[in-house]
């Protein structure tokens, strides 16, 4: 009776001590974790903002923004918005795992003569961690000629003398001269145009000519002896109502 329950005690010891080791075998054959990964995109721009040197108005600034996946799967560059209508850029549609692409930035400085020109740029892609990346393009921009105002209005009835007057003024940096005034074709039977020049600016004399209610609009361009701005450009709209009674 004494051996039996021996020979049951050490067998049952055996399933105890063999057990473990059962289970061991087990966990090591499970896949490693990284093989049950999902693929996925990631988007690194290493270079988010950047500030350019001076220019002068109305110069048109581009850089280019690399991009790169460093994920496993396909980017996908979605959409690219910008913060103003004076900024454009062009983008890749897809971004292969391991390479990179640029996203070509243009910005417009014409209107911020005399101050900084600072606009955001969205990118939006299929980085579910990081879906939207903002780019920064910003510098100074140095003022050529002061023209106040900007543009020309001739607004009233039939048979009234409208005219508007606008002053240039060369900044001293950038010094030159006026040599030859042309109005659009469509403008040439609307208004009458001359200039007068005195020390360190010219006035720009606009009269209109339209004698029935209608309106226009077009340019007169100043031609310049400047290398930096060969030409300037004035707008000029005219709204001519009939006379009230």
């Amino acid at each position: 009776m004494k051996k039996r329950e021996i020979i049951i005690f050490v067998s049952s010891l055996c399933i105890f001590t063999i057990a473990p080791v059962g289970i061991k075998l087990a966990v090591a054959s499970d896949p490693p974790v990284s093989q049950t990964m999902v693929e996925a995109p990631i988007a690194v721009v290493a270079e988010r903002d950047f500030t350019f040197d001076e220019v002068l108005e109305g110069e048109v600034v581009t850089h280019a923004f690399i991009i790169e996946n460093q994920g496993t799967a396909s980017l996908r560059v979605l959409d690219v918005h910008t913060s103003c209508g004076c900024t454009t850029a062009q983008r890749p549609d897809s971004i292969a795992p391991g390479t990179s692409a640029q996203i070509v930035v243009k910005g417009d400085t014409h209107g911020y003569g005399g101050g900084i020109f600072n606009k955001t740029i969205t990118v939006s892609t299929n980085d579910a961690i990081q879906p939207r990346i903002r780019l920064q393009l910003k510098g100074p921009v140095a003022v050529f000629a002061r023209i106040e105002p900007g543009g020309i209005s001739l607004l009233g009835e039939v048979g009234e003398d409208l005219q508007a007057t606008t002053s240039i003024a060369p900044e001293p940096r950038y010094p030159f001269h006026i040599v030859k005034i042309i109005p659009d074709a469509c403008l040439a039977d609307k208004i009458e145009v001359h200039m007068e020049p005195s020390k360190g600016s010219y006035s720009i004399v606009v009269r209109n000519r339209m004698a029935q209610p209608g309106q226009y609009r077009g340019r007169i361009v100043l031609i310049t002896d400047s290398v930096l701005r060969p030409h300037l450009t004035l707008f000029v709209i005219g709204r001519i109502t009939a006379k009230s009674t």
